[in-house]
């Protein structure tokens, strides 16, 4: 019994280590290229903004914000379902996860947002201080 809980115990070790290597290798990747420089032009010019996400003019602007609102509507399928899943099933191993599954929706939900917000305000804010100002907001 003891032998196959530490056997559990090891592989779920290496998985956690995996994952960790794999999200510090993508944080790595997003920061590539985002010297302060750069960041600080952003934020001063909203066209340099368009041109680094790939929109040729602001006459688009209405058509992304449509594209994006439907990929929230999307990316909020799965969390409500995880939600439902919960109610359903109840125990903390089970909504853990679920919890932890939603994740990535979660995520992309919120950077969903923050680019609606900023192509509606015409104005850059970078992630990281959209998401201190998201609590005054709601």
């Amino acid at each position: 019994m003891f032998e196959r809980m530490k056997e559990s115990l090891a592989s779920t070790r290496e998985h956690w280590a995996g994952l960790r290597g794999e999200i510090a290798a993508r944080f790595g990747k997003f920061r590539q290229g985002r010297e302060s420089g750069l960041q600080k032009a952003l934020e001063d010019d909203f066209s340099m903004l368009l041109q680094a996400w790939g929109i040729e003019s602001e006459t688009e602007i209405p058509r992304i914000l449509r594209d994006l609102r439907l990929r929230c509507l999307i990316l909020i399928g799965p969390i409500v379902a995880a939600l439902v899943a919960m109610l359903i099933t109840p125990g903390f191993a089970s909504s853990l996860t679920l919890a932890l599954v939603t994740l990535p929706s979660l995520f992309g939900l919120l950077t969903c947002v923050w680019r609606m917000s900023i192509l509606k305000n015409r104005a850059f804010l970078p992630f990281h201080r959209w998401l201190a100002q998201l609590p005054r907001r709601i």
